[in-house]
């Protein structure tokens, strides 16, 4: 591996101080906490070899060797260039879009990116939305949206703008990707157990054919006459209370998928009294 390459990190620490970085079960460096001694220092993608020529097998090793690294800790690392400015990328949210995010216990944020190749790989992706959460809900193989996202991946915006609705998400995807040949998504990805079971349940939910973004004619027909709106669109919500004027004179339609529930009573195989 041509970028590969050992290297020793020095940080000055003081006796208890948190180092701000969380290995994985491979010791690979996977969250570096801003304003930590770490930030600047060590890489998200390092893999961690020794602390102070003591060799670490295993978080507990590492965690247990700094603790008496103070007052300087030489972190030996194993860094790959190209991998390690790739996962930065991807692990740094810009501040004005890390703001929608209200980050939950058991997932990992991120940016994913699509760039549209002309005669390339197609898109590939289905969504749905489930709780006011737009839902990756199919990824084709070979596909674009393989590259970067997986099932049960929640989509908080689109290009900055965020979404809770699967129409105005596909919308804003296939606008973005016309217009500038490239989308981005800020992505909370399940990393827990339980944040994985939440995800196949979801999708699993009133599982109905999952919407296509392939861009086809229809649906580049769908979003040229969603364009005026979604310019003026500055919230997630779609209006249901929108004037004829606002929107061109044309009626407000909502299509609801209805599901029915049997509800028990206490009178279940007897016959109900009749009363006068």
């Amino acid at each position: 591996m041509g970028s590969e390459k050992m290297i020793e990190v020095k940080i000055d620490m003081e006796e208890g101080e948190p180092l701000g970085a969380t290995p994985n079960d491979k010791l690979v460096i996977t969250k570096i906490q801003s304003g930590t001694i770490s930030e600047g220092k060590l890489r998200v993608g390092d893999q961690v070899k020794k602390v102070n020529d003591v060799e670490c097998k295993d978080a507990n090793d590492f965690f247990r060797a700094l603790r008496y690294a103070a007052p300087l800790a030489r972190i030996l690392v194993n860094r790959d260039e190209k991998k390690a400015e790739e996962l930065e990328a991807r692990v740094h949210i810009p501040e004005d879009r890390a703001k929608i995010i209200q980050r939950r216990e058991g997932y990992v944020y991120e940016m994913a990116t699509l760039v549209w190749v002309q005669n390339g790989p197609k898109l590939g992706l289905g969504i749905k939305h489930y709780q006011n959460r737009v839902l990756v809900s199919r990824v084709d193989p070979g596909s674009l949206a393989e590259k970067c996202l997986v099932l049960g991946d929640h989509l908080c915006d689109v290009d900055g703008i965020p979404v809770t609705d699967k129409d105005v998400a596909r919308d804003l995807l296939v606008k973005n990707l016309q217009e500038k040949g490239k989308v981005s998504f800020v992505v909370e990805r399940p990393d827990s157990f339980e944040a994985k079971q939440w995800a196949k349940q979801a999708l699993a939910a009133n599982i109905l054919q999952p919407p296509s973004v392939q861009m086809n004619d229809d649906v580049r027909t769908i979003a040229s006459k969603y364009r005026a709106a979604l310019k003026a669109l500055k919230a997630p919500e779609k209006s249901a209370m929108t004037t004829a004027g606002a929107t061109g004179g044309k009626k407000v339609q909502i299509i609801e998928e209805t599901a029915t529930h049997e509800i028990g009573h206490d009178h279940e195989g007897k016959a109900l009294r009749k009363v006068k």
